[in-house]
């Protein structure tokens, strides 16, 4: 584990959805905390601070020390949960650890690197998996996993099973899933684009024309009567 990552907690003894949107409105997060022995502990987390602690990681699942009312256990954040519309936090889940056996988790994968294929081949770069199931000891969890792409050519992937993520680290992902490749540019997509562009931007003149001699038939029906009259 990099870094120690505190997150401070106060006991609630409300629960509900009227009690949480209160809870809300005073600056807090609702929490629960599912212990070791399987009860489930009803929490409140600063909202200010938890967001802060949030937004300074890559992975949305955090191995953390919780602190609540000043004792402390080691803690994975399995889950938060965000408004649809201002994105705040409205609700976080927690597990306890236990430090001497092996926990699932899923890890972020950082694509690093400007594969061969982008470089001097044209291709474009595609990310198909963005976090690997892997389980450790709660002490190895790492921030995430870089993935080199350099070498990658025109029509290259990695998969799974190109992964070295070392001995500390079981992978539960399946080994042929893709995690990466360098694929062709569709010509087909590109000359559909040139064809739109060039319809929009031809001038509109044999419309006009059009609608110019339809104005011209139209005077010069209206004139004919008058025109037959004096002659008369």
């Amino acid at each position: 584990m990099s870094q120690e990552i505190i997150v401070k907690a106060e006991p609630r003894s409300t629960s509900g959805s009227t009690a949480a949107r209160r809870l809300r409105r005073a600056g807090a997060v609702p929490a629960v905390l599912s212990t070791l022995g399987g009860e489930s502990t009803l929490l409140q987390l600063n909202a200010h601070d938890f967001e802060r602690t949030v937004s300074q990681h890559v992975s949305a699942q955090l191995l953390v020390t919780l602190d609540v009312g000043g004792k402390s256990c080691m803690a994975l954040l399995r889950e938060i949960q965000r408004d649809g519309i201002t994105g705040r936090i409205t609700h976080a889940d927690f597990s306890q650890i236990d430090t001497a056996r092996k926990m699932r988790v899923q890890i972020p994968l950082i694509l690093v690197g400007e594969p061969e294929g982008v470089r001097t081949q044209n291709g474009v770069l595609e990310q198909h998996l963005r976090q690997i199931d892997v389980a450790c000891l709660p002490s190895d969890v790492v921030e995430s996993f870089t993935v080199d792409v350099t070498n990658l050519k025109l029509g290259d992937d990695i998969t799974v099973a190109d992964l070295q993520l070392g001995e500390k680290f079981a992978i539960h992902t399946r080994p042929e899933t893709v995690v990466a490749t360098v694929a062709e540019v569709k010509e087909e997509v590109v000359a559909a684009a040139a064809v739109t562009a060039d319809a929009a931007a031809a001038p509109a003149q044999p419309e006009l024309s059009v609608k110019k001699g339809k104005a011209e038939e139209d005077a010069a029906a209206a004139a004919a009567p008058a025109a037959k009259a004096k002659g008369k």
